[in-house]
């Protein structure tokens, strides 16, 4: 019989999915609009590449999934967990404080951080889904599992929707560094 899932369990879990789900919004409600009225690129070009970079990581996604079953069958998750985070952050912040700022360079850029963002997010979800699988037990118990990582999740999204209009993308790079961290 597995042990009793604490609220302390729940907490250590589902603290995870405030970032991940904060991470979605930003790139697709406000990135766009910043290029736009903060750079003058295009909205197609911009569409277009996250477009291309969501097929991509479609595409990792598989190789993504064998590479975190080899973590997890070693036990260890602190160190890829850790390492999609600071990748996370890192692509997040270099899309929305881009050093260059002409279009082909900008676009280029973009591209990069869109990949690195997108693949440190599907990293950090399979880790994180996978972990939620592992804590096992009764239908309840999954239950109570899933229950903190939505509510989590609620937070996170109901946060990226007013965080950026409210405080700015600094402040909120920094909402999503911390929440990485405590997660």
């Amino acid at each position: 019989m597995a042990p009793e899932f604490t609220a302390r369990d729940g907490l250590r879990y589902g603290a995870l999915g405030l970032p991940l789900a904060f991470v979605a919004l930003p790139l697709y409600v406000h990135l766009p609009a910043h290029y736009a009225t903060r750079f003058g690129l295009p909205l197609a070009s911009l569409g277009a590449l996250l477009l291309l970079a969501r097929a991509l990581d479609a595409v990792v996604d598989p190789w993504l999934g064998r590479l975190c079953d080899r973590a997890l069958g070693r036990g260890s998750l602190g160190w890829p967990l850790a390492a999609a985070a600071v990748l996370l952050v890192a692509g997040f912040a270099g899309l929305f404080f881009p050093p260059v700022q002409q279009h082909p360079a900008l676009l280029a850029w973009a591209g990069a951080g869109l990949v690195i963002t997108y693949l440190a997010y599907s990293g950090l979800s399979v880790l994180h889904q996978a972990w939620g699988a592992r804590l096992g037990g009764s239908a309840a118990r999954q239950s109570r599992v899933v229950a903190w990582r939505e509510g989590f999740a609620l937070v996170g999204v109901v946060s990226a929707s007013l965080l950026p209009s409210l405080a700015g993308f600094g402040a909120t790079t920094l909402a999503l560094a911390v929440t990485l961290a405590a997660g």
